[in-house]
């Protein structure tokens, strides 16, 4: 088994079947990471058993596995920050535990692109949904001029040609993604104002880019994204306060940046796409390819 010198951060606080999904599909994979951070954010079901199952199967595949468990909740930025701090590898990749593997030698394809644009801090995979016909998720995000996100892709067909280029962005959402590890010394750490979750990930990815980096999307990566069981967990009024005012405050932070920018894409991109608007099947599907 070939392994890749990163390391992989993953928080569960519960969901505990999607983060078997998870996990079984990184073992799944075609190479593995040299490191795995696996936290439980204070779950309260199966997921310290899982957890415990699964780490002697992880460790037994050459992966070196640290585990804990938090007391309370810490939310996203702080509960990752923790783990990133502790990471010994070049690269760091941030899985949420509702993603699995789709492309077997994901690790190795991303680690490619670093290689191919020595000046990359942040690559970010094609995210597709884990039901038939699998559309797109997220192909990167945009950023209007006046701070709105749109993920790129939202509902597009898996395979449309307008998401089969790589390209530069100014931020990608970190359900999954790969990182240099030195970004915590040369941009810093998620930024946790943005607590417990939501637009941490978008804030890094700035940070990175006015720090000399490239953000990059690349469809040579797919990942699935069950989307919303993380965040789901914080529960859905208190969620979408969170997202109002994390929202403001990224608005605040970067509004003469985004004043800046030439808006690409129509209104209507701007609008979120409910799952229900996608025409998914309720069936799980998680075929891997090459």
């Amino acid at each position: 088994m070939t392994h890749v010198d990163c390391a992989l951060v993953i928080l569960a606080h519960n969901g505990s079947p999607f983060t078997r999904h998870c996990l079984e599909s990184i073992l799944g994979a075609a190479v593995l990471p040299a490191e795995l951070f696996l936290v439980d954010n204070a779950s309260s079901d199966e997921t310290p058993a899982l957890i415990a199952e699964m780490a002697p199967r992880l460790r037994a595949a050459g992966v070196a596995v640290t585990t804990w468990r938090n007391e309370e909740n810490k939310g996203c930025s702080l509960a990752r920050n923790e783990a990133w701090e502790r990471v010994t590898q070049p690269y760091t990749v941030f899985m949420d535990n509702d993603t699995a593997v789709c492309t077997r030698d994901w690790l190795a394809r991303f680690q490619a692109v670093f290689r191919d644009r020595p000046a990359a801090g942040i690559v970010g995979p094609k995210l597709i949904y884990p039901y038939r016909p699998h559309p797109i998720q997220c192909a990167g995000v945009s950023i209007s001029t006046l701070g709105r996100i749109a993920f790129r892709g939202r509902g597009a067909a898996r395979h449309d040609p307008r998401y089969a280029t790589p390209w530069a962005t100014w931020s990608l959402i970190s359900a999954c993604w790969m990182m240099r590890t030195d970004l915590r010394d040369r941009v810093g750490y998620l930024d946790e104002c943005f607590h417990p979750v939501q637009y941490e990930d978008l804030d890094l990815c700035i940070r990175a880019r006015q720090a000399g980096f490239d953000v990059l999307y690349t469809p040579t990566v797919e990942m699935y994204h069950f989307e919303g069981i993380t965040t789901a967990s914080f529960g859905q009024v208190e969620y979408q306060r969170n997202i109002a005012r994390n929202s403001l405050k990224f608005r605040e932070r970067y509004h003469e940046l985004f004043s800046t920018f030439h808006d690409d894409l129509p209104a209507d991109e701007y609008r979120w796409l409910a799952r229900s608007e996608l025409g998914l099947t309720p069936d799980i599907d998680l075929a891997t390819t090459d």
